[in-house]
């Protein structure tokens, strides 16, 4: 909802509420037979009049509340009795000017005027004061409350966004320094191999740049993207080297090189040779891609340790789904939560 709406919204519920106070606030004063003229059976222009009573002290006090503030006051005890103490006066003068017209034009033979109906309009003015300053005042806190609610929610996001952007600012030195490591690795087995990779490297390069400025990309570009790294992969590890990956559903979105950041992970941190091969598989299940290798650790890692943390504050960034990661039996699994095309 726009902020043009709910201003509106505030603007169109006393038209609702006050008609009904209104109703209602007559219908118990007539149930509980104080008004003289009970006996004449219930009056619909009784319930107006007090309607338009009601209404008239609402926007003239939240007229004047408004002014007031814009000024300087401060909401406090003292300016919610100056209110009370000015509605049950404004009161006063609406009911007998009300009255005055009313009475007689329908019912002459009533008194325009008495001490005692006087002094119940004084009690009933002060009840309704502090039931209009009371809805005011609360009307007024909610309002700053939900402009400081939108204004943080505002900043939060501006900072995620911030967050976001140094991440993605962060993922192409990692990407670069750990695909030359991979390049160093050809080099020494097979030129030719190398070759191959330092162009399809440009090619995944190229589409890291792309997405540099894009917060999510369409499912099929990452798996595509990951079977052209895992190709590579297979053509220097061999029959060492073995996966699967099972898609069918391609209707979602999720970061751009998140499927590369786990793969790279893989590579990076196990051994893979004839006595530890690799298997791993890429598997779509219920929303999600579960992403498992089997273990075989290396002794020591040259590791910026950023993959993961990329990964987790980017979906941080996005969504309130958050990827889970665990190990068991020999198994490194992350399942990915996928998210749904909006629009």
């Amino acid at each position: 909802m726009t902020n043009a709406a709910k201003n509106n919204s505030f603007r169109i519920y006393p038209w609702i509420f006050i008609p009904l106070l209104g109703l209602i606030y007559y219908t118990t004063i007539f149930m509980m037979s104080m008004m003289s003229d009970a006996d004449y059976g219930f009056d619909w222009i009784g319930v107006l009049i007090l309607s338009i009573q009601l209404g008239v002290i609402w926007w003239l006090s939240q007229f004047t509340l408004n002014k007031l503030i814009k000024r300087g006051w401060r909401m406090n005890i003292q300016l919610f009795l100056f209110g009370v103490i000015a509605i049950v006066l404004l009161n006063a003068c609406i009911f007998f000017t009300l009255r005055t017209i009313y009475v007689t034009i329908r019912y002459p033979e009533f008194p325009l005027f008495n001490w005692i109906l006087l002094v119940v309009t004084s009690l009933e003015g002060l009840l309704k004061g502090i039931i209009v300053m009371s809805l005011l005042f609360s009307l007024h806190f909610f309002k700053r409350w939900r402009l400081e609610s939108e204004e943080n929610e505002r900043l939060k996001r501006n900072e995620l966004e911030l967050q976001n952007r140094a991440l993605k600012s962060q993922l192409n030195p990692h990407f670069l320094f750990n695909n030359l490591n991979t390049l160093s690795g050809l080099i020494r087995q097979d030129q030719s191999i190398a070759n191959e990779f330092l162009k399809e490297m440009s090619d995944m390069y190229r589409y890291i740049l792309k997405t540099t400025e894009t917060e999510v990309v369409p499912l099929m570009d990452e798996v595509q993207f990951a079977e052209s790294y895992t190709r590579l992969l297979k053509k220097r590890f061999g029959k060492n080297f073995n996966y699967s990956i099972e898609v069918t559903d391609f209707d979602y979105v999720l970061p751009p090189i998140s499927l590369h950041l786990l793969l790279e992970n893989i590579v990076k941190h196990n051994r893979i040779d004839e006595d530890c091969p690799m298997y791993f598989t890429i598997k779509q299940t219920e929303g999600s891609l579960f992403v498992e290798n089997t273990v075989n650790l290396k002794n020591s890692v040259d590791s910026t340790k950023k993959g993961l943390q990329i990964l987790t504050e980017q979906y941080t960034f996005l969504t309130s789904k958050t990827i889970e990661i665990n190990e068991y039996n020999n198994l490194f699994s992350v399942k990915l939560p996928l998210l749904k095309i909006i629009g």
